[in-house]
């Protein structure tokens, strides 16, 4: 099975929990029949090609909140650029309030201390915009390094998940929706929680376990 890759994409400077969301996958009927097969990977006729099976699709965009692995390494990063975000979000804050003075009072100060407001709110909006770039591209390598070994985990056991019920061929739901190619799956074809489930089962996270005694206490 072809290797997966993900792609991150941090939405704003600091949404680090935030991947690229795609658009769910499109209606389709509440139904428990069978997901639609060519025919069953067990009955392939002798001297087939070896590609008949189950054919599923697959939400990715899940997997950041579902998988608890993915989780619990987002959420650390988020703590970790939290006083970053907060150092950015006073400075936003301080320029808003310099250009509302400029707007209010620049008509009753002279010339000169305005023209001080005005240089003052330029260097401050250069230097805001310079942080924002570099923490959200020092977020986005962040997010990568942690994140891309878990997800070449979750391609692996995807393969081994798919293997083992004679699926042959996994859409990525949203993606195909956006590319106009996905226009009806059955219900049965969806395959994202199941998957999620076992995933999570056969690789419990430690920050999810920890959770419950958390809240004795």
């Amino acid at each position: 099975m072809k290797k997966l890759i993900f792609a991150f994409a941090i939405t704003g400077v600091f949404a680090l929990a935030v991947f690229a969301q795609t658009p769910t996958p499109p209606s389709r009927p509440n139904t428990t029949a069978s997901a639609p097969t060519s025919a069953p990977a067990s009955s392939a006729p002798a001297g087939g090609t070896g590609a008949e099976g189950k054919i599923a699709y697959i939400n990715t965009a899940k997997f950041s909140s579902d998988i608890g692995e993915l989780k619990t390494k987002i959420e650390t990063l988020n703590a970790e650029f939290e006083p970053k975000k907060k150092e950015v979000q006073a400075e936003d804050e301080a320029l808003a309030s310099l250009k509302d003075k400029i707007n209010k009072q620049g008509g009753t100060v002279s010339v000169q201390v305005r023209t001080q407001w005005v240089e003052e709110a330029t260097a401050r909006e250069k230097n805001l915009t310079r942080k924002r770039e570099d923490y959200g591209t020092e977020g986005q390598k962040r997010l990568q390094d942690v994140t891309q070994p878990i997800y070449d985990k979750v391609g692996r056991f995807l393969e081994s998940y798919c293997q083992q019920r004679g699926i042959v061929m996994v859409f990525e739901g949203g993606a195909a929706q956006q590319a106009g190619i996905l226009l009806f799956a059955a219900q049965a074809t969806d395959i994202t929680d199941d998957f999620i489930k076992e995933y999570n089962k056969s690789n419990p996270s430690a920050g999810a376990a920890a959770a419950p005694a958390a809240k004795k206490q």
